[in-house]
């Protein structure tokens, strides 16, 4: 039996995280993702209440804007307060990009999917392993890392590198 084709909608996901600072692993699955998506929206998720980020949410979506300016249109940074699936469903958006790196972001990560899925059935979780040369990357080990003078040039851009110095008034 001969199914017609599904007509194509637009695929439109986020990739949401604190992204404080962005990084070389987050980078990675940025570029995999605009394969596979029309459009991949990079979410700043931030508390206004209690976020306790290096980097305040315009400076972390100025940072990511500036080291994926060559993947526009196909890619674009945002910032948002709430839950992910929420915002998700706001701007149209069908799938939630995870990465994965350990056994226990599998833990954490899958909990997360389902109570999403539990919330906004329509919106699915799709999950990217981190790139194994990266995967013990975490922007709290870089800041960690950068406050002792360090630099990190196969972690991070030198753009953000050159960011986190002046922040952490290294420079």
């Amino acid at each position: 039996m001969y199914n017609k084709p599904r007509e194509h909608t637009q695929s439109i996901a986020i990739y949401p995280g604190s992204f404080d600072p962005i990084h070389n692993g987050h980078i990675d699955v940025i570029r995999r993702a605009v394969n596979f998506f029309d459009e991949v929206i990079v979410a700043v998720a931030y508390n206004p209440h209690k976020d306790a980020a290096l980097f305040s949410p315009d400076e972390r979506v100025e940072m990511i804007r500036d080291t994926i300016r060559d993947l526009d249109p196909r890619a674009r940074v945002d910032k948002f307060s709430g839950l992910s699936v929420d915002y998700a469903e706001r701007i149209g958006a069908n799938v939630i990009i995870r990465s994965l790196r350990a056994v226990t972001d599998f833990d954490y990560e899958l909990q997360m999917a389902q109570m999403n899925r539990q919330m906004k059935p329509n919106i699915e979780t799709v999950f990217l392993f981190a790139n194994p040369k990266l995967f013990f990357t975490a922007s709290r080990l870089i800041k960690e890392v950068a406050s002792y003078g360090k630099r990190l040039p196969e972690l991070v851009p030198d753009s953000v590198m050159t960011r986190l110095r002046q922040k952490l008034k290294l420079d």
